[in-house]
């Protein structure tokens, strides 16, 4: 598929409304906006649209456990932070969904592919968020110290 650019749709100071459209990588894509413009902290307040092949998952203390939901799936709410991991922007979201017969799951969203669109506002935070580890496979959010 051919690499396109994040539809952004609104920007005033820290406020901005991003579009995602069909085909394309998400929660990878939004991590690739955040390296692009420098964004080291945000929460994504709201999110709207419809994903396919999801991966979404829950930390049970030790480890993720995770599954795949198929097919398209309704995003009924989808809100999060971006940080810094190990250099890079870390996208952190949990999403609620609804399938065909309108039953409702959610958990972690490790990725899925956007089946028609997905409509974000995000608030960019003046600070720096990072990931610390944090014993097993947690990473906790945290402040750095300067």
């Amino acid at each position: 598929m051919e690499e396109t650019e994040v539809k952004v749709l609104y920007r005033n100071n820290d406020r901005t409304v991003i579009r995602f459209d069909v085909g394309e990588q998400f929660p990878q894509k939004l991590a690739d906006w955040c390296e692009k413009e420098s964004v080291q902290a945000a929460a994504i307040v709201a999110g709207i649209g419809m994903l396919e092949n999801i991966e979404i998952g829950r930390y049970d203390g030790k480890e993720y456990i995770t599954e795949k939901v198929e097919p398209s799936s309704e995003i009924l709410s989808l809100q999060g932070n971006v940080s810094i991991k190990e250099g890079k922007p870390f996208v952190h979201l949990h999403v609620s969904l609804a399938d065909e017969d309108m039953s409702a799951r959610g958990g972690h969203l490790f990725n899925g592919t956007v089946s028609m669109t997905i409509e974000l506002v995000i608030l960019e935070l003046s600070s720096k968020f990072v990931r610390i580890p944090s014993g097993g496979t947690f990473w906790r959010l945290d402040i750095p110290e300067d």
